[in-house]
């Protein structure tokens, strides 16, 4: 049982989770306290990227909470690495609500209120000429999401979100400002797979735990 399917154990709240459970293929052997257990391990692991799974996948506002302070701190530590040293007043709020954005774009998924593209959030859609051609339905990569099933989103939102409170040109936000926001998201990811890594390996190496699970 993947991760993403084991933090619904407790409470499903993610129409997104469910309708991955229901592609599931495959027998999972492990018990609710084999589950509960690999979660705890890996909540003392990997608690960012757990809590950023959860935050994703159902939606949790404690997780959520406990995402963004760790994303803030990683900002922060970030922050000299692609910031001019002479940036000025408002920048720390600058990069709080940047840590905001980033949290809140990674957890964007179908069933977000607004998010899903105009392809329904299954990331493909019909190749009419293909399936004339065929005399079948073919189905291809929906080129306005790229597969995702999420509306784009642009980068105009977070030079916004920076002018607000600390003053810089496009220019400017271009050159320091979007390649930060980038390793933001990059974090997230990162967090996400060692989450991952940490949980699955707990089940690897628990002899009483054998996984068959397809997924």
């Amino acid at each position: 049982m993947r991760l993403k399917y084991a933090i619904t154990v407790g409470d499903p709240k993610s129409a997104q989770i469910v309708a991955y459970q229901s592609r599931s293929t495959g027998d999972s052997h492990l018990s609710r306290e084999d589950i509960v257990t690999s979660l705890g391990v890996t909540q003392h692991r990997a608690r960012a990227g757990l809590a950023l799974i959860y935050a994703k996948y159902t939606k949790d506002t404690y997780a959520a909470a406990t995402a963004l302070r760790e994303l803030q701190l990683y900002a922060t530590t970030i922050a000299k690495k692609y910031l001019p040293s002479n940036s000025g007043s408002g920048v720390y709020v600058a990069i709080s609500n940047l840590a905001i954005l980033a949290l809140d774009e990674y957890c964007r998924t179908a069933d977000t209120p607004g998010a899903k593209c105009r392809c329904g959030g299954k990331g493909e859609i019909r190749d009419m000429k293909a399936s004339r051609m065929k005399g079948v339905p073919v189905q291809k990569q929906c080129p306005r999401c790229h597969g995702t099933g999420l509306k784009p989103l642009t980068r105009t939102r977070c030079h916004h979100a920076i002018l607000l409170v600390h003053p810089i040109s496009q220019a400017t936000f271009s050159r320091y400002w979007n390649p930060f926001y980038d390793d933001l998201l990059a974090w997230c990811d990162r967090q996400e797979s060692i989450a991952e890594a940490s949980y699955n390996g707990y089940a690897n190496l628990n002899p009483y735990v054998m996984e068959t699970d397809s997924q």
